[in-house]
């Protein structure tokens, strides 16, 4: 598998935990961290760059499926939540852009499953718990 993920350190953890314990992926994936996620891979001026490193990855160890995860709060991809008027607006906006970024991986790749998820972290008894939430 590839997984394509937000380099927010905030979220790094538990993507990782929830990578290789929820989805069993331990130790059968690549991984690739980028700022703002999928937002480069939907931006015409770095497209390239971004589907080029991913190439290399599915072309080397035979990746059948895509794994792409946006998660709330995203600063350096979306300004962060304050840059929405509601959170549901925040949602539907990052689920919308990772509804684009499946369709073009499936366009550039066809033979693979594209997986998408959207992360929220959320503060109960000063302890940060993690949802992961797949968008179909």
């Amino acid at each position: 598998a590839l997984v394509i993920t937000c380099t927010d350190f905030r979220f790094a953890t538990a993507t990782q935990e929830f990578i290789n314990d929820r989805l069993g992926l331990q130790g059968k994936y690549d991984y690739i961290s980028i700022p703002g996620s999928i937002r480069n891979l939907l931006d015409s001026k770095t497209r390239d760059l971004v589907l080029n490193k991913f190439g290399i990855s599915l072309r080397l160890h035979h990746v059948n499926r895509i794994i792409i995860i946006g998660h709330q709060d995203c600063s350096i991809g979306y300004g962060g939540s304050n840059s929405f008027s509601t959170l549901a607006d925040e949602y539907n906006t990052i689920c919308a852009d990772l509804k684009k970024a499946r369709k073009l991986m499936r366009f550039k790749f066809p033979h693979l499953k594209v997986y998408l998820f959207y992360s929220t972290a959320y503060y109960n008894e000063h302890q940060r718990i993690y949802n992961f939430k797949q968008i179909l």
